[in-house]
């Protein structure tokens, strides 16, 4: 992300999440996945249109750099639209190691209770604002066409990656590293950055966004 274009006007990037109690905590075998409930609605509005949420997973290493580095953890939020399913909006959100004593309250939520086992899935309460907590877009987005970063690697993705890191501890890292050691035979479940192949990133900051 190093190399971008700033956008010009802002981007309509807003949220519409509704309240939560129980979410999905699914083992993949490759990642795990964190799905809201069937009776809930949460709702990104983007200029292309309305999406709604899926389901979201953890990818560890980050699968974005930014400057060059890359996060211990990222979070993708993935949307479908409320027309077309075959447009997927990805939000990224980086998690950060800040200091020894700061963790991330949304992991505290699931992350104890993802099974091990692949195809396994556990029921976890969560609070209110689980989903909405973990998007501030305050400080601006990265935005770009691309694919998914899971076989069959589709390019049908809008991609916006937020600036805004949240808080990791060291801990949580190893806890879900040694779950993919376990399922994945593998700590860590990212793809490498790939070329852009002509596409432009945007940098841009949003005309409307909640957390």
């Amino acid at each position: 992300m190093d190399r971008t274009v700033q956008g010009g006007k802002p981007e309509l990037f807003a949220l519409e999440y509704g309240a939560s109690k129980t979410a999905t905590v699914a083992n993949k075998g490759s990642t795990i996945q964190v799905i809201p409930a069937a009776d809930e609605t949460h709702l990104l509005h983007l200029a292309s249109g309305d999406y709604k949420l899926l389901q979201v997973h953890v990818h560890a290493y980050s699968e974005h750099a930014i400057n060059g580095l890359f996060a211990p953890m990222e979070a993708h939020f993935v949307h479908v639209h409320t027309v077309d399913p075959n447009k997927l909006a990805v939000v990224g959100v980086m998690l950060r190691v800040h200091r020894h004593d700061s963790d991330s309250a949304w992991l505290r939520q699931w992350l104890p209770q993802a099974p091990v086992e692949t195809n396994a899935t556990a029921t976890v309460s969560v609070a209110p604002t689980f989903w909405s907590d973990m998007i501030d877009a305050s400080s601006g987005f990265w935005a770009y066409p691309g694919s998914l970063t899971t076989p069959e690697c589709s390019e049908i993705v809008s991609w916006h990656v937020l600036r805004k890191a949240q808080p990791l501890s060291v801990e949580q890292a190893i806890q879900f590293m040694n779950i993919m050691a376990v399922t994945n035979q593998d700590r860590t479940d990212n793809r490498m950055p790939q070329p852009l192949n002509g596409r432009t990133v945007r940098f841009y900051y949003p005309a409307a966004a909640t957390k």
